[in-house]
């Protein structure tokens, strides 16, 4: 069969199951279905093509799931352990998995997230961690005791695709703040040092032999250092060459050992990709350059590790291939699957079988099993039960004017329902602050439309994503510009005529809880009510929390303030201004902004006599990630803005 052939099969049957498969929509989805955790995610296929391993969600934990397909099917599920869950996984060989867990605990009176490293067989048997504690000597003493662990143990730099028994492991196993690189046996956690951590080096970079090649560290004076591996083995430190010191930091080998891709700052000030040739430490070809948005990741050849394409978000993730093959490869899969974005996002040996990750903005995702040797797409899941049983509402960009002139980039979601008249809105501010929202599937903002309300997602000044002007704009602007930027939304959406001036209100997670706060306190007569979950909301004590271990530095350099001036955009010190109902949702174990924030908040306002509704979760951490978690929280939700906006 011709590829056009093929092609034009596989668009027709996909056609024709989408018409069987029409749903009747009912108008309202419970929220449960808002509520629920992916069935899978993270998928990855085995190098044989005939399994594929993903994470799920089961009874509010992430599991691992191991499917065989063929010759027949079979299903293996690994189950997390009591404190720590599973992040990701992918496969090392055809007969083991690595995973990455993650938990929470106290370093330097600070609690923090430490990451194990574990491998599982195939069948799902014979779980083990594998990266061991260094070993050093007492003085005195013939025994070897063994060093605190390393917090972080998940950072593979090279999956050694000639070796398939062996990971290269980049690990600070002496707390010293440098990392060492070890060659790590997947089936036995054996390691060899193949690279001593030196002067400070976090970062490694192995070349297309999986040689450690490149090291790079940011100094105390904010300049990228650069070292080499010269033919001798030893290791010389760059001359600052100018690429280097225009802010191009180096990310992956081509196929070539002296051409290495670099990500820094172009000539339209957004992030782009080039090409380094190491030889004469000049630029050879610009890879990407997008006119609005950065260059976010450099995407690698799962088998040869060299550098083939760049991740980028303008609306939605997406990839560019510069390696011409994988173009091609994503061409054909774009024409076959053509009303989704469409992510390669795992390939079996000689790419026979290809997994793809499509979806859209009303489409929260799905798997589909692409076989070259069968001439056949399969979906083979979705990524939430029962995804297509509801409709989700449209979101579409737009951009506003901040008071200052600046643009700044939106998503407004409008339910199917609108009435031609002025709408109940909310304005959704992300967390971060150094992040962004995108048109991906968003729970809260798919439930928030369900429930009639028009909602708007500012990326406000201090966002990543859009260059490094536009990211620095919002440094030292907590409760400024990044707080006006909101408000500035806010009055647009009624200068349009799409929201009802008298019922907007403000919800915000993590740092989107403090912006609602400080909507509350900064502009009480814009909105009707402000909904706050896992919110920081008391700024000293966040800072004093994080001092001893991450040092207050990062959050004078962020925020820019001290003293009274931190307590003056602060909600809970400026709590005697809040005037509007607030509605405060508080993890009990969330690491990151502990329930003292939105206990200490809620009887703060309590005391003042102030409007005030408060909500604990007993388990969820920072994110939610339980379904009980989320249906409290969406129930809590659902409750406080009728009582206020309908």
């Amino acid at each position: 069969m011709s590829s056009s052939r093929f092609i034009a099969a596989i668009t027709t049957a996909l056609a024709l199951a989408c018409l069987a498969a029409g749903a009747v929509f009912a108008d309202e989805a419970p929220a449960e279905f808002f509520a629920q955790q992916p069935i899978m995610t993270g998928a990855q296929l085995s190098p044989d093509g005939q399994r594929i391993a993903f994470i799920s969600s089961l009874q509010g934990r992430n599991h691992i799931v191991i499917e065989r397909f063929k010759p027949s099917f079979s299903r293996s599920i690994v189950a997390p352990g009591d404190e720590w869950e599973f992040e990701w996984v992918r496969w090392a060989n055809a007969d083991r998995l690595v995973i990455s867990a993650s938990f929470f605990a106290m370093r330097a009176m600070t609690e923090v997230t430490e990451t194990r490293l574990f491998s599982v067989a195939t069948l799902g048997q014979d779980l083990r961690p594998i990266i061991k504690p260094a070993t050093f000597k007492v003085v005195g003493s013939r025994i070897p005791k063994e060093h605190l662990p390393a917090q972080i143990q998940d950072d593979v730099i090279d999956w050694l695709p000639d070796d398939p028994d062996h990971i290269l492991v980049a690990i600070d196993a002496d707390h010293d703040g440098s990392t060492e690189v070890r060659k790590v046996n997947v089936n036995d956690g054996d390691f060899d040092v193949v690279q001593d951590g030196f002067a400070g080096f976090r970062n490694w970079i192995t070349n297309p032999n999986g040689e450690v090649a490149l090291g790079w560290w940011q100094s105390d004076v904010d300049e990228l250092v650069l070292s080499r591996r010269s033919a001798d083995g030893s290791w010389v430190e760059s001359d600052r060459p100018a690429w280097l010191a225009a802010g191009f930091v180096p990310v992956a080998f081509t196929g070539n050992d002296n051409i290495v891709v670099a990500v820094g700052p172009g000539e339209k000030g957004r992030k782009v990709a080039r090409t380094v040739d190491l030889s004469t430490d000049q630029f050879v070809d610009t890879l990407f350059e997008h006119d609005v948005v950065d260059a976010e990741i450099v995407i690698k050849d799962s088998h040869s590790g060299s550098a083939v394409g760049v991740g980028f978000t303008e609306h939605l993730p997406e990839h560019f291939y510069f390696d011409e093959a994988a173009r091609r490869l994503q061409a054909t899969i774009d024409r076959a699957l053509q009303d989704t974005t469409n992510l390669i996002v795992s390939e079996s040996e000689g790419k026979r079988q290809i997994l793809i990750f499509a979806f859209s903005d009303t489409n929260p995702g799905a798997y589909y099993l692409w076989d070259r040797d069968e001439k056949s797409l399969n979906l083979y899941s979705e990524a939430y039960k029962g995804a297509t049983d509801y409709p989700y509402a449209p979101i579409r960009p737009v951009t506003y004017a901040a008071a200052d002139g600046l643009e700044i980039p939106a998503y407004l979601t409008t339910p199917h329902a609108k009435s031609a008249a002025p709408s109940p809105a909310v304005v959704l501010p992300h967390g971060g602050p150094h992040a962004r929202t995108d048109m991906s599937y968003d729970f809260l903002r798919q439930f928030l439309a369900s429930r009639g309300y028009v909602v708007l997602q500012p990326n406000f000044r201090g966002s990543s994503g859009y260059g490094q002007a536009f990211a620095e704009a919002g440094l030292r602007e907590y409760g400024g510009k990044m707080q006006d930027d909101l408000s500035d939304g806010a009055a647009w959406l009624v200068d349009a005529g799409i929201a009802d001036p008298e019922r907007i209100c403000i919800v915000g997670w993590s740092y989107g809880g403090y912006a609602a706060a400080m909507g509350a306190v900064k502009t009480p007569d814009l909105y009707r009510c402000a909904v706050s979950i896992n919110g920081v909301l008391n700024l000293p004590v966040q800072v004093t929390q994080e001092r001893e271990y991450v040092g207050a530095d990062n959050w004078v350099g962020n925020i820019g303030l001290e003293g009274e001036s931190l307590r003056a955009v602060s909600p809970y010190h400026q709590a005697a201004k809040i005037e509007i109902p607030m509605l405060i949702i508080q993890a009990a174990d969330d690491p990151i902004v502990r329930r003292s924030q939105g206990r200490g908040m809620h009887d703060k306002l309590s005391g003042l006599d102030k409007d005030v509704r408060y909500v604990e979760v007993e388990f969820g951490g920072h994110n939610m990630h339980t379904m009980e978690a989320r249906l409290a929280l969406l129930d809590a939700i659902e409750a406080f803005l009728e009582q206020h906006l309908q």
